[in-house]
């Protein structure tokens, strides 16, 4: 029996979150001094409590996730040791039981790699007071509707150079292709598969997805960078139960076998990808095939050269300029896609299933990644006429969906007065809100905050 009052894991969660953790106590069980440099994202679904999160320990830097529990032992009775979705997780966080022989002094994953330990004495979670920031107790609020809509806006134009800074460092490793591919493969990940897609276009570079598909004669483009992906991703499985799925992969299947020895490719292990809670249209398996039906478009003149022609072509008007990009987003579902979810299952529809890659992921992939991407090459390139245009066709920019962090915050700068619809109008301004939101809110930098509109 513990003689301590009960602490729940959100409790725990919170405290991490927050990063309220006094350094005095990050330390592993071993000894070793541990500084969190991104606690990671907090993952309300299946697997891991934070996923990506990046630490320090000792010299050494580790990237992958953290899994926290009250009971250090429940890391056992959870069973994450058998499951290969923890195989991610680089630090156990729990707290020190009263009884030291309750405590487990080690744990593996279930690939038996070791997993670093870090134990915190329960008056850090009980002595934890939360901030008493309200989400409403906000000061850009009580300003003025023209002030409010001045800074959301002024946001939105910082979030367009902040994407556009992350990518000029990127350049300095890699190709803008490369960069714009691994972005839209990142964006079609969702929260849940991102990493998974990640890993999946640095395993395969664009410039060797282009080289393999010019390169072939008398093979069917689509099948080919089909068998590429889908063999990588390690989801061509042998022997598929369903008959329409086996005439799928077959031959698809065969040449993966060939390809991955000549180009020398090691696939990720299914595990790598999670279809918990997700709804089918969103299976990984159906948004690669999106991802292969968007490269398709764009291997025969190179992402960005195709992408540049557009915007020379239809800067003049932004509107045209947009759904032009839109354009070469949207997918629509063809043949096995039509009816299927995944490589397995037999289809479970009565009617053909919608795109592989529709027109509000499309928005969301414009607003991140395209425009950003286009807005920087033409900066890069001296042209401040093409970078204007750019900038116009962002803020012309349909409203995307709305999500936790947008509607949260037109909920707290509408608390004084009635601006919610104004607030989250376009794209723009609700990319201002999540730029908002995570620079300034969240570590409570109000007076920053309302400085910004004066830039």
């Amino acid at each position: 029996m513990r003689d301590y009052p009960e602490i729940s894991e959100t409790q725990l969660h919170a405290l991490w979150q927050q990063q309220k953790i006094s350094r005095e106590f990050l330390q592993t069980i071993d000894g070793l001094r541990l500084e969190v440099i991104n606690p990671g994202q907090y993952n309300r679904e299946g697997g891991p409590d934070f996923r990506r999160a990046t630490l320090r320990l000792g010299d050494k830097i580790l990237q992958g996730d953290v899994e926290l529990h009250v009971r250090a032992g429940d890391w056992n009775a959870h069973g994450h040791h058998l499951d290969p979705a923890y195989n991610e997780v680089i630090l156990h966080l729990a707290l020190l039981e009263k009884n030291p022989d309750q405590t487990t002094s080690s744990i593996v994953r279930e690939n038996g790699l070791p997993v670093v330990q870090m134990l915190l004495p329960e008056k850090t979670v009980l002595s934890h007071e939360q901030p008493s920031f309200s989400l409403f107790d906000c000061p850009l609020s009580k300003t003025s509707p023209e002030k409010i809509l001045a800074t959301v806006r002024q946001a939105g134009w910082s979030r367009l150079e902040a994407k556009a800074s992350a990518m000029a460092e990127q350049l300095a490793h890699t190709s803008w292709d490369q960069v714009i591919y691994r972005g839209i493969a990142e964006a079609l990940g969702y929260d849940k598969n991102q990493e998974a897609f990640r890993r999946l276009a640095e395993l395969l570079p664009i410039e060797l997805l282009f080289a393999e598909l010019r390169a072939a004669r008398g093979l069917a483009p689509e099948i080919l960078l089909e068998a590429l992906l889908f063999g990588a991703a390690g989801f061509l499985a042998p022997d598929q139960s369903e008959a329409e799925s086996e005439a799928f992969v077959a031959p698809r299947r065969r040449l993966w076998e060939n390809l991955r020895h000549t180009l020398q490719i090691r696939p990720l292990r299914p595990e790598a990808w999670l279809f918990f809670r997700l709804r089918p249209p969103n299976f990984p398996t159906r948004r690669l095939a999106a991802l292969c039906a968007v490269i398709l478009k764009f291997y025969r003149s190179g992402i960005l050269e195709h992408l540049a022609g557009v915007a020379a072509a239809f800067g003049k008007a932004p509107k045209k300029l947009v759904h032009e990009l839109l354009q070469h987003l949207i997918c629509p579902a063809a043949g096995f896609w039509q009816w299927h979810y995944d490589l397995q299952s037999r289809p479970r529809v009565r009617r053909p299933l919608g795109d592989l890659l529709g027109r509000e992921r499309a928005r969301d992939i414009a607003a991140n990644i395209l425009l950003p991407a286009l807005w920087l090459y033409f900066r890069e390139a001296g042209n401040a006429v093409l970078q204007n245009q750019v900038q116009e066709a962002y803020a012309n920019l349909p409203q995307l969906q709305t999500n936790q962090i947008t509607r949260g915050m037109q909920k707290q700068l509408s608390a004084v007065f009635p601006l919610p619809k104004k607030i989250a109008a376009s794209a723009h301004n609700q990319q201002g809100l999540i730029h908002l939101h995570k620079l300034f809110c969240r570590p409570l930098r109000c007076q920053e905050c309302l400085k910004l509109s004066q830039k």
